[in-house]
């Protein structure tokens, strides 16, 4: 296995990772609250956007990369904040030996 270095100067990037808890909603219904769980800082891999045409014009999606040191309280079901945008997580990749993490997300809704 290889050394991955992350360099300070190069987490430019902030993420908000907020996690989903159920709750009963007020008609007894079972709803997710998210609440944020900490911040860190990023550094961006790669961000693509690609544009949908659809029958009310487009949509576009939004795909983006983060390499951040390694954190032991991340999953694949939390959701991260970046740019005011909501995106979900789609892959995590630990790198060397439990020195970073690679994340790959979509953004969330049209």
């Amino acid at each position: 296995m290889r050394d991955v270095a992350v360099r300070a100067g190069a987490l430019l990037e902030k993420l908000t990772i907020e996690r989903g808890e159920a709750a009963t909603g007020a008609y007894r219904n079972q709803v997710t609250v998210w609440t944020p769980r900490f911040d860190i800082r990023a550094e961006l891999l790669e961000d693509v956007r690609e544009e949908e045409p659809t029958e009310a014009g487009s949509r576009i999606t939004i795909k983006a990369s983060f390499l951040i040191r390694y954190v032991a309280d991340l999953k694949m079901t939390d959701r991260l904040i970046w740019g005011g945008e909501r995106f979900n997580i789609v892959g995590l990749k630990v790198l060397g030996r439990r020195q970073a993490i690679q994340i790959d997300a979509k953004r969330i809704g049209p």
